[in-house]
């Protein structure tokens, strides 16, 4: 939680002006009921009328002029506990999505994408109730109950004692519904997260339910996850209630007592007047207003602890980030992969097993195998997504634990296996390869994907938009602008991961012939499950099981590997052998 109130640094200097306004603001009112009594106990009680009137006009012109600092001090005090809770916002935001952004994989897979958004608002904005109560409330609190009681006991002490012995009650009250509403916070939370996770989903598969006639299915597991999010806020928020009726019933039993005892002091002659038990009365609402909010304020710290524990895991993340600056190394292309294994977290088995395998610089290679079977984590370790758990890989000698992320990413042109395309125009996507890629260029990677006449009988061209993932366009296109965008960017290492799935066997053909004589001299790996686009590499290596089970040409695959030579006959019924 520390870390998280650590961007408060930079506004110090404004919480100090916003708590030297609010006790501007509180020392005006405090005042201002000893006026009034003296309104009452000079003016309206006054021994000589021709003095009374001017002596209230008098007074009065004070309180107004104290009533109109208060306003004004409270006034622009709030407004820059807002401009702190604006900036503080702005920066513990930027500072989450900057560490989002560093995330492992597995951290991003275990909070999840709708727990990492629920986070990153709704629990920011509860931070922000602190926030709010610290700057706007908290640190002028005690000058108010020490300066009411001060004021108090200069008019009468055993009246004084009255609202003393109402603080406890309060603040009793207070901590009481703090831990009884600490846990429906946790539940709601929870909740919350799955209900934006849920709506999520349905969302994404809105054409698999309406396909199968399941919207009632889906409708019932939201509306579900709605209502116990509801339950529990409503049994918070009732139990938080709870605290105003209290604090009515204490503050006028305070009240009610007050102008017994004063009643009661005034006819044995204690020298106690009216104005003195007016402005008792008016300090025990100061007072205790004071101690309510304080209440309040106990009540909601189960919420923000529970929101700060929240933001806290993604903050406290281990993450993937580097700060060493990238050293400008260009790879020539050879790649090692050494003795390979890796094991994802809390599985048992490994996903990669002793994978030995060995690239020359502007090599071909292909690696093919089934669903499962390893391929992608491959991908994801010669990109550092991913660390070996034994092993290593190498570029050009240099294991990646040696060499900066930045400097890996920068030599490697990859197209993922998700053809991941952003809302805005294409020129903006494909520019993400190569961001001061002239038109001219644009173009050609088009016409090299396979997707340039398509774009051509668009009006817009380039700046054809594309929906949020490209939801306009078919799966086909998707992969095609994905290989153009790859294909702009100069490396000496490209990765096609499954990049052809979606495209017919025509299309295919002509998009691997566009790129074998575009990266010809670059190293090419191209990780397909067809063997139709392995089938001419110079070399394929064939992952079962996390398994290294083949490595060769198509002809001697065919001959000596007993898994190639099944998805071989399974996929082309034994044509062309």
């Amino acid at each position: 939680m520390r870390k998280l109130f650590s961007y408060l640094k930079p506004y110090r200097g404004w919480i100090v002006l916003s708590t030297f306004l609010m006790a501007i603001s509180s020392v005006c009112n405090l005042l201002l009921p000893t006026l009034m009594s003296d309104v009452l106990d000079k003016g309206v009680y006054g021994a000589a009328e021709s003095d009374t009137f001017s002596y209230i006009l008098k007074t009065a012109a004070w309180m107004f002029g104290l009533s109109l600092a208060s306003l004004l001090s409270v006034s622009g005090g709030y407004w820059v506990v807002y401009k702190i809770i604006a900036g503080y916002t702005w920066s513990l935001r930027s500072a989450l999505f900057r560490k989002v952004h560093t995330m492992t994989l597995e951290e991003v897979g275990r909070l999840g994408t709708s727990n990492l958004v629920t986070r990153t608002t709704h629990d920011i904005g509860t931070l922000n109730e602190i926030i709010s109560m610290f700057c706007g409330g908290i640190l002028i609190i005690p000058l108010t109950f020490l300066g009411g009681v001060f004021l108090c006991m200069r008019k009468d002490v055993l009246l004084s004692i009255v609202i003393i012995c109402a603080v406890p009650l309060l603040i009793a009250a207070g901590l009481l519904m703090s831990k009884r509403i600490e846990h429906l916070w946790d539940v709601s939370d929870e909740y919350c997260d799955k209900q934006n996770d849920l709506v999520r989903e349905r969302l994404r598969g809105i054409r698999v339910i309406r396909a199968f006639n399941r919207e009632p299915k889906a409708h019932e597991r939201i509306t579900d996850a709605t209502h116990v999010m509801a339950d529990n806020i409503i049994r918070a928020n009732v139990r938080m209630a709870i605290i105003d009726p209290i604090a009515a019933f204490v503050l006028n039993t305070a009240a009610l007592v007050i102008v017994l005892l004063g009643g009661i002091r005034m006819e044995r002659g204690s020298g106690l007047t009216a104005g003195d038990i007016f402005a008792i009365i008016q300090y025990i609402n100061i007072i205790l207003g004071a101690i309510i909010s304080v209440s309040f304020d106990i009540v909601l710290l189960p919420h923000i602890r529970i929101a700060a524990k929240r933001l806290s895991e993604i903050t406290e993340s281990t993450g993937i980030e580097d700060e060493r600056p990238a050293e400008g190394i260009v790879f020539s292309g050879a790649i090692d992969i050494d003795h390979v294994s890796f094991t994802y977290p809390g599985s048992s088995l490994p996903s990669l097993a002793d994978v030995d395998l060995h690239i020359k610089a502007g090599e071909w290679i292909s690696i093919i195998g089934g669903t499962g079977s390893g391929k992608s984590t491959l991908a994801e370790l010669l990109l550092a997504f991913r660390m070996p758990t034994e092993g290593k890989v190498c570029f050009d000698g240099h294991d990646t634990g040696e060499l900066t992320p930045k400097d890996i990413r920068a030599n490697i042109s990859c197209s993922m296996q998700k053809s991941m395309l952003y809302a805005g125009t294409v020129a903006e996507n494909l520019r993400m390869g190569k961001p001061d890629a002239t038109d001219e260029e644009l173009w050609a990677a088009l016409e090299l994907a396979q997707i340039a006449p398509f774009l051509r009988e668009k009006p817009e061209g380039l700046e054809f938009r594309l929906e949020p993932a490209a939801t306009n366009i078919s799966g086909g296109q998707k992969q095609r602008l994905a290989i153009a965008r790859t294909l702009l960017k100069d490396a000496p290492i490209y990765i096609f991961d499954d990049s052809f799935s979606a495209l017919d066997f025509l299309t295919e053909a002509k998009v691997r012939k566009a790129l074998n004589e575009k990266l010809a001299g670059h190293t090419r790996i191209v990780i397909t499950q067809r063997v139709v686009s392995a089938m001419h590499s110079d070399r394929i290596f064939v992952l079962a099981n996390g398994v290294l089970a083949g490595a060769g040409t198509h002809a001697e695959l065919l001959k000596n590997c007993s898994i190639y030579r099944e998805i071989y006959l399974s996929q082309t019924g034994g044509e062309n052998a």
